[in-house]
């Protein structure tokens, strides 16, 4: 499914294209107006392409536009009725409109499309307990009405002609980034308090999930799909930090990421030549064009000598080295005699140490006093 939805992209008119990519940026920058206005544009020029209403839905699930989300859903099954996202958009819009019902059943029939996608189970699990807790509701007695009216107070109407100032642009919530070498690329997304009980990260090969819930009243996803290059889901890691969340991918191929999406108009790497691949390689780029081999600057650096050490940093690497050498014996005498001569013996010799307390022997002209002398 996922590679013909990228076969999908590939077909939209370059306009479109252009469009989508420029939408995808803000959206990034939780600029959802803006987002919301490009894919608009975009839709205009490919009227029939499943994939950038699925797009949109997305900034309307943003916006809290759980109508127009279902609306783009809806019109994403109908161009392509195997687009597994669709019924995902569709099934998180009705979920949030407290239409439970309605999202399991978008959820289920998404599952059915892509079974691997683990996102399904999650809010499959979600709306089951949310009809439990309808069906409970239900089954309790109604309050007795002390004959009170309990008609709610009518919204005062708005003043006439006064304009509302334009909502302001959301500001970005939680800020991510990303690094990589020729093996892994790593996402950092700074959010504060997420943990393993909280937050689900969902792996897949060609796209990465987050979905955290903060609070019983407030949760927030984002999604990056399709990725960049293929990833392998069960290699992958994540760790969680008191501050941050650290996504660890596992590449499946070891090429350079010019990003961590795919952009609209851009060829998988699965369909590029062999010659563009080789271009991608994580080598230094002037190493081909001035007519030499492929550096592996890895080892290259390996091979540079470490620069000598001299004065009391060569002296404290020279202990370190016998203490790492060293044998049970040797490493018990050098704790011993320099933790009781105070810091001032240096002993490797157990059997010399290891019967005596072992006095301290200050440096000539000065005298040694213990810690207690200087207290009492």
């Amino acid at each position: 499914a996922g590679q013909a939805a990228i076969r999908q992209r590939m077909t939209i008119p370059p306009e479109a294209s252009k469009l989508a990519n420029e939408a995808n940026a803000v959206f990034v920058d939780e600029d959802y107006e803006t987002a919301l206005e490009l894919y608009t544009e975009a839709i205009k020029v490919a009227p029939t392409c499943a994939e950038l209403y699925v797009s949109r839905a997305v900034v309307h699930l943003k916006m809290d536009n759980f109508t127009s989300a279902i609306a783009d859903a809806n019109k994403a099954i109908e161009n392509d009725p195997q687009n597994s996202k669709a019924y995902l958009r569709k099934g998180i819009a009705c979920f949030n409109m407290e239409e439970f019902a309605t999202a399991k059943k978008a959820f289920e029939q998404g599952k059915q499309i892509d079974p691997d996608n683990s996102q399904f189970k999650t809010w499959i699990r979600k709306c089951n307990a949310e009809l439990e807790e309808e069906m409970a509701g239900d089954e309790m007695p109604a309050p007795h009405s002390n004959g009170a009216s309990t008609a709610p107070t009518p919204a005062p109407a708005p003043i006439q002609g006064t304009s509302q100032p334009p909502p302001p642009k959301p500001v970005q919530r939680f800020r991510h980034d990303f690094i990589q070498n020729p093996t892994f690329v790593t996402v950092t997304v700074y959010i504060k308090g997420a943990n393993p009980e909280n937050c689900e990260i969902t792996f897949e090969p060609r796209a990465l999930s987050i979905d955290w819930t903060i609070s019983k009243d407030d949760s927030w996803q984002i999604s990056f799909d399709p990725l960049y290059d293929e990833i392998v889901p069960n290699e992958s890691t994540t760790n969680f930090f008191g501050t941050k969340v650290e996504i660890k991918m596992k590449k499946k191929n070891s090429v350079k990421w010019d990003s961590l999406e795919l952009k609209v108009d851009e060829k998988p790497l699965d369909e590029l030549s062999e010659e563009e691949i080789r271009r991608r390689r994580d080598y230094y780029p002037s190493s081909k064009s001035q007519g030499g081999a492929a550096k592996n600057w890895d080892k290259i650096c390996n091979e540079i000598p470490e620069d000598k050490l001299e004065g009391e940093e060569a002296l404290n690497s020279f202990f370190q080295q016998i203490y790492g050498r060293g044998s049970d014996e040797v490493r018990k005498a050098m704790n011993k005699s320099f933790q009781e001569s105070g810091g001032t013996v240096l002993s490797t010799n157990w059997g010399e140490v290891g019967t005596k307390t072992v006095e301290g022997t200050p440096p000539q002209g000065l005298e040694m006093k213990k810690w207690k002398d200087l207290h009492n």
